[in-house]
């Protein structure tokens, strides 16, 4: 029973052969093998030798698997690594860019309020200059009102003394021509000096005294007109003294202003050049902070185009050792086959078989 069970196997077997060998020639790789065995079937103890050289194809094609595995791996170990690195170069990156983003608002703030300073002490010096063209501009009219009103008095008070000097000739026995010129002095009195005076209404009622007749008749009473034009020159001086003296104040007071606007205007100005000091160092601050964050991004966009590469080679490399592994594979399989012939299944037949394969 037995036997017959193993010589139904063997004729399975041999009976497989030519299809083996069929499939086997239509590899490349087959078929040049198929050829080699061919050319050394021709040799004596070919079996011995083909199946020793299968046994070393076989061998060889083992190592050439592993170390073509170990140098795939280490090559993915390799891109691993390299996505790593990328991917923490990158995470620095967006760390670095966040910290730089989020100090631009703040910068700006700080350059936006040096600039608004700078602009506000400007438009404060530009009101103290106009201050001082106001000041200027309001004590020349001052200045001008007090020499019109010094003249005014001065005028009144030598229109005065002269018209003293007439109203003496009253005291005369004959008065008649000074009573004629004192009349022409006050109206030209009146209209030169006392106008606009405060001493008007005195100085034409004295005038007037002394042309009444009942007045300039009487010695005594033409004395007492001449007594109460003194009084009259003596307040018009104290009238013309404070007036100077007020003049003066004013004067002072206004040097003063200018003096206080002036050195306010330099301490503006010395503010709005610190101002404009840190506005530059705020402005150059700011250009770093946008600067430095583009740079960031830039890092990080460069490092994706070179994660894409890497992703691209590395695939391609992976997948060219795969199908390296899948070629080996075949002929790793191609070569056990052939292996198990010659070393349980290599007889005539299997040498007939082999030499009539088309390959």
């Amino acid at each position: 029973m037995k036997v017959i069970i193993f010589i139904a196997l063997l004729a399975c077997i041999l009976g497989q052969q030519p299809e083996m060998l069929e499939q086997i020639a239509q590899n490349s790789f087959g078929r040049q093998i198929l050829q080699t065995i061919q050319l050394e079937l021709t040799q004596e103890n070919a079996a011995r030798q083909i199946y020793t050289m299968l046994n070393k194809l076989f061998y060889d094609l083992r190592d050439e698997d592993a170390r073509s595995s170990k140098a795939n791996g280490e090559r993915q170990a390799q891109c691993s690594d390299q996505f790593t690195q990328i991917n923490t170069i990158q995470e620095k990156a967006v760390v670095a860019k966040a910290d730089y983003e989020r100090q631009i608002p703040g910068k700006q703030e700080e350059l936006a309020n040096k600039l608004a300073q700078v602009e506000q002490k400007n438009a404060e010096i530009q009101r103290n200059d106009q201050l001082q063209i106001n000041f200027s501009e309001q004590r020349r009219k001052e200045h001008e009102a007090y020499e019109h009103k010094r003249d005014e008095l001065i005028g009144l008070i030598n229109g005065l003394k002269q018209a003293q000097q007439i109203i003496r000739q009253l005291q005369t026995t004959h008065p008649g021509g000074a009573l004629v010129q004192l009349k022409e002095h006050h109206e030209q009195l009146l209209k030169s000096y006392a106008a606009n005076s405060e001493f008007k209404n005195m100085a034409s009622l004295l005038m007037e005294l002394c042309t009444d007749i009942k007045i300039h008749s009487d010695n005594d009473n033409v004395q007492v007109i001449v007594d109460i034009i003194n009084d009259l020159i003596e307040s018009i001086y104290d009238v013309q003294k404070r007036e100077m003296y007020a003049e003066d104040w004013a004067q002072k007071f206004f040097e003063q202003d200018l003096l206080r606007l002036s050195k306010e205007n330099v301490r503006l100005q010395g503010q709005i050049a610190d101002d404009q000091v840190a506005a530059e160092f705020a402005q150059q601050r700011l250009e770093d902070l946008q600067q430095q964050a583009l740079l960031q991004q830039i890092i990080y966009d460069n490092k994706e185009v070179e994660r894409k590469s890497f992703e691209v080679a590395c695939k391609e490399d992976n997948n060219a050792a795969e199908q390296a592994r899948v070629s080996r594979n075949e002929q790793i399989q191609i070569v056990l086959q052939l292996l198990e012939l010659f070393e349980n299944n290599f007889n005539d037949r299997t040498r007939a078989a082999l030499l009539q394969i088309v390959v």
